[in-house]
């Protein structure tokens, strides 16, 4: 119920306010009333209350002064004025102190003040429904921030047998880490850049969730929840229900929680169940263990349950046949050769998949391939004309192998796309021509009159058109594109000079050094080796 207060010098009102109004019918009731004002302002100072409804012309404090000294009060009720007079000085000075209404009271009827307090009781359910909302969000985040501690803390520690540490944490947590048995399991929010631009932001999102969560852990009693930025762990104790064993408990409230996560808030989760019915040290480590292999949830799909085993990562490099995964991909796109693209992209990522590399390195190979080939296509414009938006926040939000496969193929997409606007809007057909006859010819020995015969040009004509519009003489730029072709090689191959010398398309070991040395001012050895 909310609390009105009347005041009236006149009596008669205050009877009928009082005894035709159908106050709890519509959620209020009178908890005061007065024909004196200035008693009624000092009952208002000292009692709450939601509503008043007073006279403007009374002796003592007028109904206008009552209110502004309520409002110097910080006073936050609603104020409702009644009035004989319909003159616009007194509706001014009602509207300045925002009052809710001002009624005649000529016209005061019965249905009237029902029409009113409808209207008022919709906006004060509001107002104390997101009081409350923000008094829950205040109550979990303080409860959360000790939690956090809690893991922060226990991710440093190595041995806490022989500390006061557990006494002090279960009167924080309330939890019995001497004598229960918990099973731990580890929360991965999919999608979670998506997700967080819905909520926007971590601790609205973490109270949505926490609140499914409680209302499907509550068969289990003294569940503990501690929410990290994108995922949460829980901590089950043991089950004492002897109708089921334990895992089969588990992975029925695991999936439910999924199920409502997904159904409520439409978010996905993943999730890791650790080693079960460990207590003491032993969960401590396990839980450690989850949280410093979070990673590996890199290969999982979304939306997955499963029962944690780490992943031994390969120590081979990744970088082993880059230069030429790398080159074919930049020929496909410069030939628009979209289907063979997926194809070669997708065989390459499942040879990634299989032999384990760890999530860091796999993104690292991955910013390489997109940046490689935006140079590759930035390269076929005078100068760089291309956008220069950065495309590696794509691979750094990437959270499985899955989702990186289609950002790796819709990034392919856009290149495919800037190459077919580059065909449409460049100044020289022949040019860009000549430029990705180049970038698919590196390992031959490329001359300005084969390429000039290629486009069916004159070799001067060819010559003199392509400085002009590039600013650098033909063979001075497959010069400089095959020395960084080199570099590339040098930096992520095996390959001997010898080798790379063949590649390129040199005549002789001894021409590539003199040309890679003229170019770097150091030999191919020393760039190799360089500290």
């Amino acid at each position: 119920m909310y609390g009105v207060v009347l005041v009236d010098d006149d009596v008669i009102v205050i009877e009928f306010l009082k005894k035709m109004i159908p106050w709890q019918d519509y959620g209020f009731e009178v908890v005061a009333h007065f024909q004196d004002s200035s008693l009624a302002y000092v009952y208002m100072q000292e009692n709450s209350y939601d509503v008043l409804i007073t006279d403007i012309g009374m002796p003592k404090l007028t109904g206008i002064e009552l209110i502004e000294h309520l409002k110097k009060s910080n006073s936050n009720s609603y104020h409702v004025i009644l009035s004989c007079h319909d003159e616009f000085r007194f509706a001014q000075q009602a509207l300045k102190l925002e009052v809710y209404d001002y009624i005649l009271k000529e016209t005061m009827e019965e249905m009237n003040i029902i029409a009113l307090l409808e209207r008022l009781k919709k906006k004060l359910d509001q107002e104390r429904h997101t009081s409350n909302q923000h008094l829950k969000v205040t109550t979990f985040l303080e409860r959360n921030n000790i939690k956090s501690k809690f893991i922060a803390n226990l991710m440093k520690e190595q041995n806490l047998v022989e500390t006061d540490w557990w006494e002090e944490h279960e009167q924080l947590l309330g939890m019995d880490f001497t004598h229960e048995h918990y099973t731990p399991i580890l929360c991965f929010i999919d999608q979670y850049q998506k997700v967080i631009n819905h909520f926007e932001n971590e601790s609205l999102l973490q109270f949505n969730v926490n609140n499914v969560v409680e209302e499907v852990l509550t068969k289990a009693q003294k569940v503990q929840t501690f929410y990290l930025k994108g995922v949460f762990l829980i901590l089950i104790p043991l089950n004492r229900n002897k109708t089921m064993d334990t895992n089969q408990f588990i992975e029925l409230m695991i999936k439910e929680m999924h199920r409502k996560i997904g159904t409520i808030l439409n978010i996905s989760i993943t999730s890791f169940i650790g080693e079960q019915n460990v207590k003491h040290q032993q969960l401590i480590e396990n839980i450690q263990l989850l949280l410093k292999n979070k990673d590996q949830r890199f290969y999982y799909q979304h939306g997955s349950i499963l029962y944690f085993r780490p992943i031994s990562y390969t120590s081979d490099s990744i970088f082993h046949d880059y230069v030429q995964i790398s080159q074919k991909l930049k020929e496909l796109i410069l030939k628009d050769k979209k289907d063979q693209i997926v194809e070669s992209l997708y065989h390459q990522l499942n040879n990634i998949k299989e032999k384990k590399y760890s999530p860091a390195v796999i993104k690292d190979w991955a910013n390489k391939l997109i940046f490689d080939i935006k140079l590759c296509i930035s390269a076929l414009k005078h100068f760089e004309t291309q956008s220069n938006t950065s495309t590696d926040h794509f691979i750094q939000d990437v959270e499985t192998f899955e989702h990186l496969e289609c950002v790796l193929e819709e990034l392919c997409g856009q290149f495919l796309e800037q190459v077919k606007s580059i065909n449409l809007t460049t100044r020289n057909k022949d040019v860009l021509k000549a430029q990705k006859y180049v970038q698919t010819h590196l390992s031959e020995k490329i001359s300005l009159k084969e390429v000039a015969d290629h486009l069916h040009l004159n070799a001067s004509y060819f010559s003199r058109m392509f400085k002009k519009e590039m600013g650098e003489g033909f063979i001075e730029y497959v010069t400089r594109v095959k020395m960084e072709k080199a570099i590339e090689l040098l930096d992520h191959s095996v390959k001997s000079v010898e080798q790379i010398a063949f590649e390129l398309g040199f005549e002789s070991k001894s021409y590539f050094l003199k040309t890679f040395k003229k170019n770097y001012g150091f030999s191919p050895k020393s760039y190799k080796y360089k500290d």
